[in-house]
């Protein structure tokens, strides 16, 4: 994502830098300070100096601690490991710039807890399923019988999880929810769609595919077909809100358009591996994050 990203900036002849947490995190400096809402200092990475009041846009793919092999001090320094702060102050810097940034960190902070972020999905007026969250066999049990065995089961965290219809076989399993709150759906029948928002641009995805998760369907044999379409401009309104609402200038939006024409959400990814889509849709979404980050770029030097 960021090479496509960088590609596209630099035939819009735009400056930015690139920040890595994983290499040379010692060669990085961040200095700030606000006086009357405005942040003056400067961003040094390696042999590069930028002013903060220079910088327009942020584009944030993650921010994670690097393998411990690389929190080692370089030659000369204090050689005891440190715990490893750049992807921290990095972050809160983030959160703080006047800039426009995507996205920031509190606006990811929904898609921690799938569960929570479901309800704030609900509240912009999108259908979800019956879910039940539990540690209990028994739970599970009703809950299956209630859904008539048309179950699914999958994480409750932001980490990736392959998403499984359950079987009957799984029954004698349960006992291992005890040790992991596990996440039950009702199953929904339809078609997948994927939504990404950018800015106020939406562009929307159809996967058709017998796989219950579609990424996965060469592992289940399965087939799957991936095309661009136009959605009905109620719900491309709606995804609009609910991606707005979660203060996200980019989204990845899950939808399951029903056989009754009904549309589900099943969640908001606040930093979407949008390459995969457009590689078969031919769809540009990565040059409309490009057009979003200049804007801001504008944005902030009309201020001036």
């Amino acid at each position: 994502m960021i090479a496509y990203v960088c590609t596209c900036l630099l035939a819009r002849k735009v400056d930015f830098l690139v920040i890595d947490p994983r290499h040379s995190p010692h060669q990085c400096a961040l200095t700030w300070t606000m006086e009357q809402g405005r942040m003056h200092g400067s961003l040094c990475y390696g042999r590069q100096e930028v002013a903060l009041a220079d910088i327009g846009s942020i584009y944030i793919r993650q921010l994670r601690r690097p393998p411990r092999s690389q929190q080692t001090p370089p030659p000369g320094q204090d050689q005891t490991p440190q715990p490893f702060p750049l992807s921290r102050w990095l972050a809160t810097f983030s959160e703080n710039v006047p800039a426009l940034v995507v996205n920031r960190p509190s606006a990811v902070s929904s898609n921690l807890s799938k569960p929570y972020q479901q309800q704030l999905i609900a509240r912009h007026g999108f259908r979800v399923p019956r879910t039940r969250v539990t540690t209990l066999p028994a739970a599970v049990t009703r809950f299956y019988e209630e859904c008539q065995g048309r179950v699914i089961y999958k994480s409750i965290s932001h980490q990736r999880s392959i998403v499984r219809r359950m079987t009957p076989g799984d029954l004698s399993r349960l006992a291992q929810v005890r040790y992991c709150p596990t996440q039950f759906q009702e199953y929904i029948a339809g078609i997948d769609i994927r939504v990404h928002t950018v800015g106020e641009r939406v562009f929307a995805t159809e996967i058709l595919s017998e796989a219950t998760d579609y990424r996965y369907a060469g592992r289940e044999g399965a087939r799957r077909a991936i095309r661009g379409i136009e959605l009905p401009a109620e719900v491309a309104t709606r995804c609009l809100h609910l991606a707005r609402g979660l203060d996200l200038m980019m989204s990845g939006i899950d939808l399951r358009r029903s056989p009754d024409g009904d549309y589900y959400c099943f969640e908001v990814n606040p930093a979407p591996a949008f390459i995969f889509y457009q590689t078969y849709t031919g769809q540009r979404i990565g040059d409309a994050l490009a057009d979003l980050l200049c804007q801001g770029m504008a944005c902030r030097k009309g201020d001036r």
